[in-house]
């Protein structure tokens, strides 16, 4: 959905038809002197699109009772651009996220926990946003998991990244809402050259409690059967942490791996990494990983089936089997619905 702004100039305060034949020509000179001195504010175009994403399933995990919980997360967003002129746009995201089986708010203290940027993007400089976002790191990671980083059922998130957050200060008085963001942030994305690209983000704003300055800088490649991303970030607590991903498209099929060293101040580094796979063929998807933690040997295994009923609205199945300190299995049915 979307709509084209526009700004109409008010009446005059005052207006006499005897008047009409003096005052038309004099508005139409004015009118056309600002049009040669404002060349993009006057032929500047806007427009606002609001879009969002549902997913609701039955969940079931060994020693807990069924239930109806989400799959991924859920939000509702509005993201607009303004075309200012030679290669030049305004941008802005905002992006509320909520738990639809209850209604509530994903995170309590944070309303537009997805996304609250604005900035600038330049066709040959790239792009420069301050506000609220995810850093370069995560990113970069939901696009090489099968199940797109989403850290519930069959997703092997915990398998790319380990413990590690972005925050680590604050993750339990703010309801762990900057796990993967930094706020009052400054980021930057680079164009690309021959699908190579570069972003970075770094929080602008001093944190009293925080040993370091949250940082994340990351290099992706974009070809047309592989991509890749290496991505390095240290959080508040001074944890960094270094990812690297690929992926490789043959036809139907997509071959995709990751490997990530954590390295906490006050505990051991944490060695993580993850194959998998999808295959699709019509409406139909099939997708499975394997996900292992060097350090601690909990490992995770994932199959899962999705039809599309539409471009829009698909249904699910995911199956998994999982070693923690003891071995958990899992199983989900839903739906999902994009607008």
């Amino acid at each position: 959905m979307a709509w084209s702004l526009s700004i109409a100039a008010p009446p005059p305060a005052s207006f006499s038809a005897k008047g009409l034949p003096i005052v038309i020509p004099r508005l139409t000179s004015l009118l056309s002197s600002l049009l040669t001195l404002l060349p993009c504010c006057a032929f500047a175009q806007s427009n606002v699109v609001m879009y969002g994403y549902l997913d609701l399933g039955l969940v079931k995990r060994s020693g807990d009772s069924a239930g109806v919980e989400r799959g991924y997360n859920n939000w509702l967003g509005f993201h607009g651009k303004e075309t200012l002129g030679n290669g030049l746009h305004a941008i802005f995201r905002l992006e509320t996220r909520f738990n639809p089986d209850t209604g509530e708010t994903e995170r309590p203290h944070t309303f537009w926990q997805g996304e609250s940027t604005v900035g600038l993007h330049s066709d040959r400089y790239g792009t420069l946003r301050l506000g609220r976002a995810l850093t370069p790191l995560w990113d970069m990671a939901w696009q090489y998991e099968p199940w797109v980083n989403s850290g519930f059922n069959a997703s092997l998130a915990a398998y790319q990244t380990g413990s590690y957050g972005s925050d680590g200060i604050h993750d339990v008085s703010l309801g762990y809402a900057d796990a993967t963001r930094i706020s009052q942030g400054i980021y930057y994305s680079s164009p690309a050259w021959d699908g190579i690209a570069v972003h970075a983000a770094i929080r602008a704003g001093k944190d009293p409690d925080a040993v370091s300055r949250v940082r994340s800088i990351a290099i992706s490649h974009a070809g047309e059967r592989w991509s890749a991303a290496l991505a390095h970030e240290v959080n508040a607590r001074s944890d960094d942490i270094t990812y690297v991903a690929a992926k490789y498209r043959m036809q139907s099929l997509t071959l995709m791996g990751s490997w990530t060293r954590h390295r906490p101040t006050d505990a051991p580094r944490e060695r993580t990494w993850l194959v998998a796979g999808t295959h699709e063929f019509g409406r139909h998807m099939l997708r499975t990983g394997y996900g292992r933690n060097q350090d601690s040997r909990q490992h995770k295994l994932s199959t899962g089936y999705v039809h599309k009923l539409s471009t829009r609205t698909s249904l699910y199945a995911d199956l998994y089997r999982e070693r923690q300190e003891r071995y958990r299995n899992g199983i989900a049915f839903g739906m999902t619905h994009s607008f």
